[in-house]
């Protein structure tokens, strides 16, 4: 079946060092997917919190939180991380989500309360891995860097924001002296896979409702007022229930294919059952991927490659391990 999801990336063999340093010690990940907009006028915050499902306005100066940006019908435009500095907010956004997300504010967000600009050269540098904090702890960072502890259900380690991109150089020469490496691409994709952190682009589109992501808890208030979007997640999550949920799954039996192609379909007693997203060979698990499941399916239930219906896969839950 096509898919108009992004299609996944073609990841090399195996992992190099970074893995081992995200997954035992600490790791520099700079993702060249992420993008750092910056939001300011005399009601920047208010026009935000009409915007985003997040409470914009409970954000104290050094906060941060999770966010959806949302059509008037409930879908994803964009997925960033807000953080609110003394005299802006910050968004940290997927480079996928930026066209839709220009046109989105150009529609929704008057010029005279608040403007968008985007940093060209900033940049986002997470410090990842069980050590990540204390090495964090250690930094003397200059004025106007942000530090943001990342939520564990999403890894977990502390995230730097450089708004000139300046800074890098000595995070990662502290990163070296404490025994850490700089994370490859494919390194960072097993660990994210493992952990069951969707990807806007490959796991959340405007294809998916909030609900399906699991990403509600960190993203959405029921207690902020009026923002696009909310009546759609507002009925689900009070009337009703969505179709399919984001969940783990890895094969029965040995394998030692390719990936598994973003957008392949899983079937069960013949009737179609999910659609892949997310697919890896990680070091310590063998291959895993995430995938879009039916709601009734559990973990421990069973589907099948459609086009290989011999390749069988179990379904987890929606992370493989949190260490």
């Amino acid at each position: 079946m096509p898919s108009s999801r992004t299609p996944s990336r073609s990841l090399a063999p195996g992992p190099g060092p970074g893995y081992e340093a995200l997954t035992s010690g600490v790791a520099m990940w700079v993702d060249p997917d992420r993008v750092l907009l910056r939001v300011e006028g005399t009601r920047a915050a208010a026009v935000l919190n009409g915007l985003l499902s997040a409470d914009v306005m409970a954000l104290e100066p050094g906060d941060s939180t999770v966010s959806f940006v949302l059509t008037s019908k409930g879908r994803p435009v964009a997925v960033p991380v807000v953080i609110r500095a003394h005299d802006s907010i910050l968004l940290d956004v997927s480079r996928t989500a930026l066209p839709g997300l220009f046109d989105h504010f150009g529609t929704y967000l008057p010029p005279r309360f608040a403007s968008v600009t985007r940093l060209e050269d900033g940049r986002r540098v997470s410090l990842l891995g069980p050590e990540a904090a204390e090495v964090a702890a250690q930094l003397e960072l200059p004025t106007g860097v942000l530090r943001v502890e990342r939520p564990s259900e999403c890894g977990g380690g502390t995230d730097l924001y450089l708004p000139d991109g300046g800074s890098a150089g000595t995070i990662e020469a502290a990163v070296r002296v404490a025994g850490g490496e700089m994370a490859s691409p494919h390194d960072y994709e097993i660990w994210r896979i493992e952990r069951g952190i969707p990807r806007f682009g490959l796991d959340v589109t405007a294809e998916n409702l909030p609900q399906e992501t699991g990403l509600v808890p960190l993203a959405v208030s029921f207690d902020k007022g009026c923002y696009t979007g909310q009546e759609v997640v507002a009925r689900i999550h009070y009337r009703g229930q969505v179709n399919r949920h984001l969940r783990g799954i890895r094969p029965v039996h040995p394998y030692s294919g390719p990936p598994v192609p973003c957008g392949t379909e899983l079937t069960r007693d013949g009737r179609v059952a999910g659609t892949t997203t997310s697919w890896c060979t990680s070091p310590r698990l063998g291959p895993i991927g995430l995938a879009y499941v039916r709601r009734e399916l559990a973990a421990g239930d069973e589907i099948d490659v459609a086009a290989d219906p011999s390749f069988t896969c179990v379904v987890t839950e929606d992370h493989f391990t949190s260490s």
